[in-house]
């Protein structure tokens, strides 16, 4: 599917426009909660939607749960709608996208998550807005889905939204925190796709100038916000989700889910946290733990070339760059400030988050002894251990 993109600064005023492109009269909304009102959307929504019978669906948690979604599946199910507009972060916009795959294709999600093959009906047009800088949600074809604190990845072409609204104005009003880890998600997609065993020349383009723009603006973007840096937040966020809709993410991302789950890391400071160790892993990699198809040469090159895309001279400069941005943008990079301290809690996370798809797009293989060691050595904020396999 060729989707659709209203991107820049105003673009929200398109959204009349496209909902009369589908003859939309009966929209379902899926918003966050105060940040629908805090972006801006609710009041620039209100005029445009003024002539329509409008269904909102917003009570649901950050994380999508399998039980909030089931509500919104018969919510949506029990009304006659022309389209699903979704406006707000990742975790909307993939609530939205289940909703309207699962509906249209009358499955149960767990049932689908279970493997079995489903070929799938596309479901109603379906716009994305997103509010915050960081997810890429709005171009990508899968959701995250959680059930009983395990994640789970919905991936299909029919849940890719048919348009993408990227106007920069609605993250204006992002938090500090907020902004500090959707951008650091953005930055992990960036370099995760870069990395990625599935990476093709397109999808290194649009990696490139996303990792690019974080490393340039994601600092004022939170400290010291003005129009432009996030208005380059956005498109490195757009960016980053159009390269992992290629290739998808790796070993950060797989870590990252059980410390989101069990310990409440937000989710793109959680994947930021094992970066940095994970880019000095793969640097290392050998001739009996490759994974790309291309070869060590081919990965050692790729991760020389994310070193001078950060602006570094080398690996262990290239691993300061991404452990300093982290602290100014006001978050920790130590395991143990953030609750996971002893081995009981390595083991957890170990246990969830040794996600065979993720891992196995990572260009080296990833051992449980190794992902041991990277985190055992974040828990003292030491990742240089990772220098050492």
């Amino acid at each position: 599917m060729q989707q659709q993109e209203y991107t820049g600064k105003g673009s929200i005023s398109n959204l009349g426009t496209i909902l009369t492109s589908f003859n939309a009269r009966n929209v379902f909304l899926v918003s966050g909660g105060m940040s629908f009102a805090g972006s801006g959307a609710k009041e620039i929504l209100a005029g445009i939607l003024a002539d329509h019978r409008v269904t909102f669906f917003s009570e649901f948690e950050s994380n999508p749960r399998i039980e909030d979604l089931r509500r919104g599946i018969r919510l949506f199910g029990g009304g006659d709608h022309d389209i699903v507009l979704a406006v707000g972060g990742g975790s909307v916009i993939d609530m939205a996208k289940m909703i309207n795959f699962f509906t249209a294709n009358r499955i149960d999600p767990q049932w689908y998550i279970s493997g079995r093959p489903v070929k799938g009906v596309r479901g109603k047009p379906f716009v994305a807005v997103p509010t915050t800088a960081g997810s890429g949600s709005e171009t990508t074809h899968f959701a995250v889905l959680y059930i009983d604190h395990s994640k789970y990845s919905v991936a299909h072409e029919f849940i890719m939204p048919d348009v993408a609204v990227v106007d920069p104005l609605l993250t204006m009003s992002m938090p500090a925190g907020v902004a500090a880890s959707t951008g650091l998600d953005a930055l992990c997609q960036g370099i995760e796709s870069y990395w990625c065993v599935n990476s093709t020349d397109g999808s290194k383009e649009f990696a490139r100038e996303a990792i690019q723009l974080v490393m340039a603006n994601l600092g004022r973007s939170v400290n010291d916000p003005d129009e432009r840096s996030r208005m380059a937040m956005a498109r490195a966020a757009h960016l980053a989700g159009k390269a992992i809709n290629i290739t998808r993410t790796t070993a950060p991302h797989a870590v990252s889910y059980p410390l989101t789950s069990y310990f409440g890391i937000p989710h793109g400071h959680a994947a930021a946290l094992t970066l940095s160790s994970f880019l000095a892993f793969n640097a290392h990699v050998r001739e009996d733990d490759v994974l790309d198809p291309r070869g060590v040469d081919y990965v050692r090159r790729t991760i020389d070339e994310l070193a001078g895309i950060l602006n570094a001279a080398d690996i262990t400069e290239a691993r300061d760059r991404i452990d300093r941005l982290i602290h100014a943008v006001g978050l920790s990079a130590s395991l143990k400030e953030l609750g996971v301290e002893n081995k009981e809690q390595v083991d957890l996370i170990i246990k969830n988050g040794f996600n065979p798809d993720r891992v196995k797009n990572n260009p080296r293989k990833l051992t449980e002894r190794a992902l041991r060691e990277i985190l055992s050595g974040l828990i003292q904020f030491s990742p240089a251990a990772a220098l050492r396999m």
